[in-house]
């Protein structure tokens, strides 16, 4: 399972506001039906690698749709090979950490 942390932005639009660009970016993920998260900065969503990338490309190519002139997209990638992983365990992992006050 790869983890991707995406953010977009698009450039050469009408207005400064954003909203209107995740929301149409959130709605591939949707339509893929892969598990994201939304957050302030960003979203996160894993899948597959093949599932992962096509993604990333859906989503950057979806702020053109729309009409920017120019999008930049940021894309981290975590690809363990190891063992599964998923956001939901990642974040599992730490809190648990936290609780045991191990470091």
């Amino acid at each position: 399972m790869a983890l991707v942390e995406i953010s977009i932005i698009p450039v050469g639009t009408s207005t400064t506001s954003m909203g209107d660009y995740i929301a149409d970016a959130v709605r591939v993920l949707e339509k893929a039906g892969v598990k994201y998260e939304l957050s302030a900065m960003g979203t996160l969503f894993e899948g597959t690698p093949r599932e992962v990338f096509s993604l990333a490309r859906k989503v950057h190519e979806a702020a053109f749709r729309r009409g920017a002139q120019r999008v930049v997209t940021r894309i981290v990638i975590d690809d363990r090979r190891d063992k599964q992983v998923t956001m939901r365990s990642k974040v599992a992992a730490v809190k648990r950490r936290l609780k045991s006050g191990r470091s």
